[in-house]
């Protein structure tokens, strides 16, 4: 009976791994949202990556936990083939479930990226033109309240 939940618990973190890649792969259009709305907070984007780092960290235990069950797991599965068929056949559905997730999710995070590297590009953009208007008012208040380069005035007076 104990190998039984063994095999269980192994699908049962398949399961959740699935859930937990759907997860990911919703925040990650949402922060395509956030990345594409020219109104969006550095928060929102923050709020964004904090959720996926926290299910990645989830991803994560689950298959520590994955690779020591299983490996206690693998004998009884080779030589009990027939009794666990169909455990066997949902876990490997459930991992090309897996596999399936986590490319789409791979691809969103390359888009995802590309687009933050072009909101940070525009942001540097502005920044500039608010320094270089800046630094213009600057040079005229100097010039309006009587602060002049020498080097520009006539000595000769």
């Amino acid at each position: 009976m104990e190998d039984e939940a063994y095999v269980k618990v192994l699908r049962e973190s398949l399961e959740k791994k699935v859930e937990l890649l759907k997860l990911i792969s919703h925040e990650n259009e949402i922060q395509k949202t956030v990345l594409n709305d020219q109104t969006s907070t550095p928060d929102e984007l923050q709020e964004t990556m904090d959720h996926k780092d926290e299910w990645v960290n989830q991803i994560s235990t689950l298959d520590d936990g994955f690779a020591v069950i299983f490996e206690k797991v693998k004998p009884l599965l080779t030589k009990q083939r027939d009794k666990y068929r169909d455990d066997i056949a949902a876990m490997k559905d459930l991992v090309r479930e897996i596999t399936d997730l986590t490319e789409k999710v791979k691809k969103q995070e390359s888009e995802n990226y590309t687009l933050v590297e072009q909101k940070f590009a525009g942001i540097r953009q502005q920044v500039k033109k608010i320094r270089k208007s800046q630094s213009a008012v600057s040079n005229y208040y100097k010039t309006m309240n009587g602060e002049y380069n020498s080097q520009f005035l006539d000595k000769s007076k």
